[in-house]
């Protein structure tokens, strides 16, 4: 288990990490304690991020353009092309979120619905990406 894991993180070094833009957040009326958050989440070519959960959302995300592999909770990933969508349910492990292309970029929108009191949380947005601690070094 420890040399996949170590195949793993040598397959990933050096390559490009995922920027997140947060384009609106807010506390949802008609569902108290929860919030919706949109943002944009761009890779440049052979981009990726390490595994991952959402602190308990809902994410939803709509790829703008490019090619997106993802797999969950250690299911095969799958490609999703521009116009595609998938959602994480509370809970998931997202075990790969990579760019698909190392020539093109990606770019896709993902909007989470989660606890409110999250996002108030000392670490703000940066809670919504719990990275796996045996990836930390890559946070």
């Amino acid at each position: 288990m420890a040399s996949d894991l170590a195949a793993a993180k040598a397959k990933y070094a050096g390559r490009p990490r995922e920027s997140l833009k947060i384009l609106y957040d807010h506390e949802l009326k008609n569902a108290p304690g929860k919030s919706i958050v949109g943002m944009e989440l761009s890779y440049e070519p052979n981009g990726w991020s390490p595994p991952h959960r959402h602190a308990g959302a809902t994410a939803v995300a709509y790829v703008l353009e490019g090619k997106f592999l993802s797999g969950m909770n250690g299911n095969p990933a799958q490609v999703y092309k521009a116009g595609e969508k998938f959602v994480e349910l509370p809970g998931c492990h997202h075990t790969v979120s990579d760019n698909n292309s190392s020539t093109e970029s990606m770019k896709a929108i993902v909007v989470v619905v989660v606890d409110t009191a999250v996002l108030k949380t000392e670490k703000g947005y940066a809670a919504l990406v719990e990275i796996d601690e045996e990836w930390a070094e890559h946070a």
